[in-house]
């Protein structure tokens, strides 16, 4: 067996410093200042990970006997056996039997021949710096790359740690809002002092970011009332799409030129049910809406039909995306959508009690399935409520049955998951980053009689 060498990456993949390099972490692959060490150990996704200093590599012949003989820092009677590369970290054979048995593994050997050992013998071996092939990256490919539908789809379940994330994810509750309503099923923001907010059995409405003193509410500055809707979306000036229930159309309400707001009905290209919509904030002109045949359950029959489409504002049909390229549904029951830079990420949800969240590119090719949590991850089935992308194109996703979020990477990975249970919100189900990036949260109904919802204001920093 030959000796690792320590040519490693020039700086830090904490701080960018290229000051006192003297570590490096066995599962991430990237070098760690001195200053940087006990912050990267200490965050939760990495706890479990073998960082070594270079004199450790290097001076004591760090072999693969001697790694595999590392106690594994969860099961500390146990030594490492194999490196999960679902999760991208050593593990012991406990660990395999309690959390990775459907995780894609390799035995210790072939980790480190692969990562440490150069098979050119004319060169000393080298660490290799961390790439694509090692683990997703929160970078942005371009879709164009696989507009022909080439590359599979990767389904991914949640484990921690699957992805390294470099900066610590913080979060604060700056402000609570109290509403009268009973639950805040959806939430736009129109500006920085206003949003649009609705509950399934009421009304809609357009309320003041800037709460009463007295009450501590926010007042509401203009309504729609009587339209039962289903869901709601705004376009950059303000103009409301919504899913009216009572005759299953798209409504756009506007002010006239007498400041008063107008409700239209835009022209029907499809036949099916309504059931969610949104507005691209890059195209201000095209609209997605999520379709399934009226009355539908979440049971396919032969005659289903669950699709995401998207038209333009004066109701044109322009794609149509319903089964992927092996022919099969994409979705059981689409119930929210979002978009971002070409990507199309929908809440797909599978029964009353748990759903996955699907990203597609602008073709409708399915780039990944987000599902199944790990038990040790969360105490329920993974429900999403709703979802939204971060200006660094990371995705959130609201946990309702597990009270958090969510953080995945452009590519579907896992970065972290956040309880909200020590903010005390009671069943979150809606929330919208303002431009100001302050990520605001609706709670549902909490089954109480005459209970108002809240609205949260957060301030997130490290996503």
């Amino acid at each position: 067996m030959q000796r690792l060498n320590s040519q490693v990456s020039l700086s830090c993949a904490e701080c960018d410093m290229r000051k006192k390099l003297k570590y490096r972490c066995m599962e991430c692959k990237v070098t760690i200042c001195e200053n940087c060490k006990e912050m990267h150990s200490n965050f939760q996704p990495n706890l479990i990970h073998t960082v070594l200093s270079f004199d450790d590599i290097t001076s004591y012949n760090c072999t693969e006997n001697q790694i595999r003989k590392m106690p594994c820092k969860k099961h500390v009677t146990k030594q490492y056996s194999s490196f999960c590369q679902t999760c991208k970290f050593l593990i012991c054979e406990d660990c395999y039997a309690e959390g990775h048995s459907y995780h894609i593994k390799i035995d210790i050997d072939q980790f480190l021949q692969e990562n440490f050992i150069s098979e050119d013998k004319n060169r000393k071996p080298t660490f290799r710096r961390m790439s694509s092939n090692d683990t997703l990256s929160t970078d942005c490919p371009d879709d164009d790359d696989d507009a022909d539908g080439t590359l599979s789809p990767v389904s991914h379940s949640a484990s921690a740690g699957s992805l390294f994330m470099r900066r610590t994810v913080e979060m604060k509750v700056i402000k609570s809002f109290n509403t009268k309503l009973p639950a805040i099923n959806c939430i736009e923001i129109v500006n920085e002092e206003e949003a649009i907010i609705f509950h399934y059995e009421g009304d809609i409405f357009k309320i003041r970011l800037i709460p009463t003193l007295i009450t501590n509410r926010l007042r509401h500055i203009d309504e729609i009332r009587g339209l039962t809707p289903a869901d709601i979306a705004v376009n950059s000036v303000g103009d409301i799409y919504f899913i009216c229930k009572t005759d299953n159309c798209i409504k756009l309400a506007k002010k006239n030129n007498h400041n008063k707001i107008q409700v239209s009905s835009l022209p029907k290209p499809f036949t099916l049910e309504p059931l969610c919509i949104h507005c691209e904030t890059d195209h201000d002109s095209i609209i997605w809406i999520g379709l399934a045949e009226f009355g539908a359950n979440y049971k396919h029959t032969y005659n289903s039909s669950r699709q995401i489409v998207s038209i333009l504002s004066n109701g044109n049909l322009c794609s149509i995306f319903e089964y992927s390229d092996e022919n099969q549904p994409l979705f059981t029951l689409p119930w929210r959508i979002t978009s971002n830079e070409g990507r199309i990420y929908v809440i797909d949800r599978k029964n009353e009690s748990t759903g996955t969240v699907v990203a597609l590119n602008k073709y409708g090719n399915m780039k990944w399935r987000y599902s199944d949590l790990h038990p040790s991850l969360s105490h329920r089935p993974f429900l999403p409520s709703d979802v939204v992308v971060t200006k660094s194109t990371n995705i959130v996703v609201l946990d309702s049955a597990n009270n958090a979020l969510h953080i995945l990477s452009y590519d579907g990975n896992l970065i972290l998951q956040q309880s909200l249970e020590s903010f005390e919100i009671e069943y979150p189900i809606s929330m919208k980053f303002d431009a100001s990036n302050c990520l605001w949260i609706g709670s549902g109904f909490n089954g109480i009689a005459d209970s108002k919802a809240k609205l949260y204001k957060f301030q997130i920093t490290g996503i």
